[in-house]
């Protein structure tokens, strides 16, 4: 075994260097995150509301919804 380290330890670290590493790593970071979240919402669903003088008139309901085979009991 060498007892003697290959590179020299280094005693002064620039702490500008050091900053500015973490602030790009935190700028990354939260750049991800927004993109995500800009992701996520351009799938969500759309809803709206109209007014009900502006809706339209209700569709007639089709014999089998007013049926009784699709109507649900109470359970005892």
């Amino acid at each position: 075994m060498n007892s003697k380290p290959e590179k020299p330890l280094r005693l002064f670290v620039n702490p500008i260097a050091i900053w500015t590493g973490l602030a790009f790593k935190t700028g990354e970071a939260m750049l991800a995150s927004v993109h995500a979240a800009a992701a996520k919402r351009a799938n969500a669903p759309r809803v709206a509301v109209i007014a009900a003088n502006d809706a339209p008139p209700a569709k007639p309901r089709s014999k089998e919804t007013t049926s009784g085979k699709t109507k649900r009991r109470a359970v005892r």
